[in-house]
């Protein structure tokens, strides 16, 4: 399980706002799905999910709001990546279909802007 400490800035206060996701690693068969699932010990306004590829930056791929379909990047869509976000401390991210190229390390993290 892997657990990441974000330091939040709001309206000049700092809070600590604990996520972890699981699975923290996973290998599937070409063409088969993965979900992977994003808990925040706290209530947060917005979460994001996140793809980065060996050697490369982080690139955003959508930004989840409670109850409302996610805003996608460009490049990136809802067939092949379809998130959900049922409550104010879950979210989950689904690879569709998912190929070779899609092999990379997928992150979640939230914040209240």
């Amino acid at each position: 399980m892997w657990i990441f400490l974000l330091l939040l800035c709001s309206q000049g206060s700092v809070f600590s706002v604990f996520l972890y996701q699981k699975p923290n690693r996973d290998i599937c068969q070409s063409g088969t799905s993965l979900k992977i699932q994003c808990v925040v010990d706290s209530q947060v306004a917005l979460m994001f999910w996140y793809q980065q590829f060996q050697g490369q930056n982080l690139m955003l791929m959508a930004t989840a709001n409670e109850g409302s379909e996610a805003t996608y990047e460009s490049g990136f869509s809802r067939e092949k990546f379809p998130i959900s976000r049922p409550n104010l401390t879950f979210s989950t991210l689904t690879v569709n279909n998912a190929r070779p190229e899609d092999s990379s390390v997928y992150f979640c993290s939230s914040g209240d802007t």
